[in-house]
């Protein structure tokens, strides 16, 4: 099928292959960078092994350009991107190359994507033997060679290398790691130094199939000769400390040790329990390889895969100690990248998870039916509403105290939730929403032992694990009849953003609201400036950001501030504000200033020949006042940050603003092209656009993530009133042979499609520009 995600059966088809087919399955989202945290500096880092039905499966990835329409509008989505550092497609096929829409949706995110190389079974041994056959030049292999062209071209990041059957002889199996040697040196070469070969524990140096569990002296010499070990599942806690001491303080990051979901023979809890055997690998030092944690999705199935992804990745309370056991107690979130050119820097989200009920533009339905691409998925927040969760609630502590002026009986806790039912640009948007009654507990605590005017003069204690809903009848007729006049909303901290620019650069930040009430609403965005910093102490200030006392506070921005109270109701409106980096960083002596702490030396990045200081942008929480003639809910459609390096910015201006993002070039010169044996709708590309709206007869029929577009058969199936006139107008002509007629039809008596085709280009800043309506013959 012309629209089927590649993979390669055999290394002899894989031989074949050439660069110049396939070009729409290109990814053209490179990796973005992302700050990853020092090795000296723990943090498990989080491989994420993607078996889903082995691979390419219907109606979920096997369609390299998505589905438009899909029969239900939901498939598995990658949630958790923030928490994950490298992704593995996985896949029975020979060699795996991950389809476009998960290197897309993960390069965006920062994320290492990789494919598959496995051999399975003793029929695979002939083919295996062949990854030693030597190159024309004699220099090294040809299949690694191959493997690092087909990298290249589809635009992944490495493999990961699954050896499950025997070589011919144990000195085979031991020139294998000359192999790898020579392929991660060629992937690191052509690729980049992002690029990995990560080996799986399985095939020994003496050629036997014998799964160590852990990093041992038997498996010591494929971990020097990769990026990386993932070992077996059947570890037990010995194993794994003896395996992160032997690979000593700077290599233990890249040592996976593997766990599998499912729980299939494994000696620890697996399943909904699985966080329960994180704790245990993190106790080690060693890095997590996560092995299909689509299981939420492949045995639970879809009708509450939100609900039960979102408890698997965040949410999760072990019934007896009360405590949240989801991975993300254990894996650091990431800062969300941005995008980097040479001119400027940008962050973009239309919070789209990569399907849907309908496909917005602008916020107008234009495509009314279910979908699903992949590709299309955006930045969610860094750090999900969750009830259970230590860094929340030591965050949501120190904002009451810094707020505590102003932080009133009223105010509730809130969360934010995906809501397909509207969306900006995709498939959804972020619906905020409070509960009156489900009271923030740090202010059960406060109000029912101490008088009000008192609150600046207490220490807040520390949280319960799980809030309670039990609000006596005193409190609960106050907190109510003070919502009537106007209740505040907090929100717990949205993004981390990353960026490296000089002070005093400006920017502009533009965010997308709609209210869903008539009534008075106002809605107050902060955000704080974070300075990357290596502390006297050897920490960053990652280290501080679960501290009641951060020192890496630098400057809190200005705030975000939008009134929303005349706004038309059910209507997306568009606020923007302008403002700049902050000058130096003065030094602070005192634990909780503002400003750089003594002794601290300021990360910094090269950035075209200039030392810059690595900035953290962190968009710090949501205050929304409602009058008392508003009751509903506020969604949030998009975010835009945009700020023009230094360099480019008038010298003398000292009040500029970051100007409007660049926006992408019309599309006109359509044609018809072909793919495969299929028929395609083919256009330029240009640099500035990352995706594109395709209509045909004035109705949407898909998003493009390259410049073209394979046309199904339902668009250019001949109008039935085009095809009577061109039947009537053929000769018929009787058989002699026979009683009955035939119709004879020859090529040139297929009628021609006209199709009205317009190319609408989006660019990465989210600005749409309308193509030209266009005639195409097909």
């Amino acid at each position: 099928m012309a629209t089927s995600c590649r993979y390669f059966s055999s290394l002899k088809v894989l031989q074949d292959w050439q660069e110049s087919q396939d070009d729409l399955q290109i990814s053209r989202a490179p990796l973005r960078r992302r700050h990853r945290y020092p090795d000296r500096i723990f943090s498990p880092r989080l491989l994420v092994c993607h078996d889903f039905k082995g691979g390419y499966s219907a109606d979920e990835d096997a369609l390299f350009q998505g589905y438009f329409p899909h029969k239900t509008g939901t498939a598995y989505w990658a949630r958790a991107l923030a928490l994950i550092d490298t992704f593995v497609y996985f896949s029975h096929k020979r060699v795996a190359v991950p389809p476009v829409a998960w290197t897309n949706a993960c390069h965006k995110s920062g994320v290492r994507c990789l494919g598959t190389i496995i051999f399975e079974h003793e029929s695979s041994v002939s083919d295996a033997r062949l990854l030693l056959t030597p190159n024309a030049a004699g220099t090294g292999y040809l299949y690694a060679d191959i493997f690092t062209r087909l990298a290249k071209h589809y635009g992944f990041d490495g493999y990961l290398l699954n050896m499950e059957t025997t070589m011919g002889s144990p000195a085979e199996a031991r020139e294998l790691l000359h192999f790898i040697e020579y392929l991660k040196f060629c992937l690191h070469k052509v690729v980049g130094p992002e690029a990995r070969v990560i080996w799986y524990d399985s095939l020994t140096s003496d050629n036997r199939i014998d799964y160590q569990d852990a990093l041992n002296m038997t498996t010591l010499p494929f971990f020097r000769a990769a990026d990386g070990l993932f070992t077996n599942y059947f570890w037990e806690d010995r194993q794994v400390f003896e395996g992160a001491q032997l690979a000593g303080m700077l290599f233990r990051l890249d040592l996976w040790t593997g766990l599998d979901v499912w729980g299939r023979n494994v000696q620890y809890p697996a399943k909904w329990e699985i966080g329960k055997a994180l704790g245990r690998i993190e106790a080690s030092g060693t890095s997590l390889a996560l092995f299909a944690p689509a299981w939420v999705y492949e045995e639970l199935g879809s009708k509450d895969f939100e609900t039960n992804d979102f408890s698997f990745w965040y949410d999760k309370v072990d019934n007896e100690t009360k405590r949240n056991i989801s991975i993300s107690e254990f894996i650091r979130p990431h800062p969300v990248p941005v995008l980097q050119t040479e001119n400027y820097q940008m962050f973009y989200t239309s919070f789209n998870t990569g399907h849907g009920q309908k496909f917005f533009v602008n916020g107008k339905a234009e495509y009314l039916e279910p979908w699903v691409s992949q590709s299309l998925q955006t930045a969610l927040p860094t750090y999900p509403h969750t009830s259970h969760s230590p860094y929340l609630e030591s965050y949501n502590r120190r904002l009451l105290q810094q707020h505590i002026s102003t932080a009133l009986p009223g105010t509730f806790k809130t969360s934010w939730n995906i809501d397909y039912t509207l969306g900006f640009y995709g498939g959804s948007s972020l619906k905020f929403t409070s509960d009156p009654y489900n009271q923030s507990p740090y202010f059960d605590a406060i109000f029912s032992s101490a008088p009000q005017h008192s609150f600046s003069l207490r220490k807040i204690p520390s949280p319960p694990t799980s809030p309670s809903r039990s609000i006596n009848g005193s409190l609960r007729r106050m907190t109510s009849s003070y919502q009537l006049r106007q209740p505040r909303v907090f929100v717990t901290p949205l993004f981390l953003l990353d960026f490296v620019l000089q002070p005093s650069t400006p920017f502009i930040f533009f965010v997308t609201f709609m209210k869903c009430s008539k009534g008075d609403v106002k809605i107050r965005l902060s955000g704080r400036w974070l300075l990357v910093t290596r502390q006297a102490h050897g920490t960053t200030c990652y280290d501080e950001l679960d501290s009641d006392t951060p020192h890496d506070i630098y400057a809190e921005a200005p705030a975000f501030e939008a009134d929303l109270s005349g706004s038309v109701l059910d209507s997306w409106v568009r606020k923007s504000f302008s403002f700049k980096v902050p000058g130096r960083p003065p030094i602070c002596s005192k634990s909780g200033q503002s400003g750089t702490p003594a002794g601290a030396q300021v990360e910094t990045e090269r950035w075209h020949g200039i030392r810059l200081p690595r900035f953290l942008f962190q968009i710090n929480h949501l205050d929304i006042e409602c009058g008392e003639n508003f009751s509903g809910s506020i969604y949030l459609g998009s975010i835009l940050l945009f700020s023009k390096h230094a360099a480019t910015v008038a010298q003398n201006d000292a009040e500029a603003i970051a100007p409007s993002v660049t926006a992408p070039v019309r599309v006109t010169n359509v044609r018809v092209g072909s793919y495969e044996n299929a028929k395609a709708l083919r256009w330029d590309e240009d640099h500035e656009t990352t995706e594109w709206i395709v209509y045909v007869n004035g109705r949407m029929i898909g998003v493009a993530c390259a410049p073209g577009l394979v046309l199904s058969d339902e668009v250019i199936k001949v109008p039935e009133e085009t095809l009577t006139e061109a039947f009537s107008s053929m000769t018929i002509t009787s058989m002699a042979s026979d009683s009955s007629d035939r119709t004879k039809v020859t090529s040139s008596e297929i009628p021609v499609v006209n199709l009205r085709v317009r190319i609408d280009a989006v660019g990465c800043g989210g600005t749409i520009v309308k193509g030209v309506e266009q005639i195409v013959s097909v």
